[in-house]
């Protein structure tokens, strides 16, 4: 593994690390969602950097995966749905004006626990995958 994109990792777990320390904490659940969709967002650049893509300066995770599967002979488990939920939460997490993931408000311990878990699973299998 190249050492720039051990770096893109080592961030990506900083990240996965805050939101698993924020999950108990319902007041702090945009901040587990943002730093989630974080996450996700640097372990796809890893993959990116890894194979000497060069990596944009975006935060779409629909397009970075499509970046990914276009360049890369590489199958996530990461379905359309998962991909829209995560794109959904990048500016909705960082400022008020859209009070959050969902359309009722912000979100919840639970929804903070569901992409969590996604981040973690991502994580994990693109950091195996890499390090293999």
């Amino acid at each position: 593994m190249k050492k720039s994109t051990k770096a893109w990792l080592d961030f990506a777990h900083k990240d996965l690390e805050a939101a698993k320390h924020l999950l108990d904490n319902e007041y702090v659940s945009n901040v587990v969602l943002f730093h989630s969709q974080q996450c996700i967002e640097k372990c796809l650049k890893a993959l990116l950097e890894e194979n000497n893509i060069p990596v944009p300066h975006i935060h779409s995770i629909m397009k970075l995966h499509s970046l990914i599967i276009e360049k890369v002979e590489i199958s996530l488990s990461l379905d359309e749905d998962v991909l829209d939920l995560v794109d959904s939460v990048y500016i909705d997490t960082k400022y008020p004006s859209s009070l959050g993931l969902l359309p009722s408000g912000l979100p919840t311990r639970e929804d903070a626990q569901e992409l969590f878990e996604i981040a973690e699973k991502v994580y994990e299998e693109i950091a195996e995958r890499l390090s293999g």
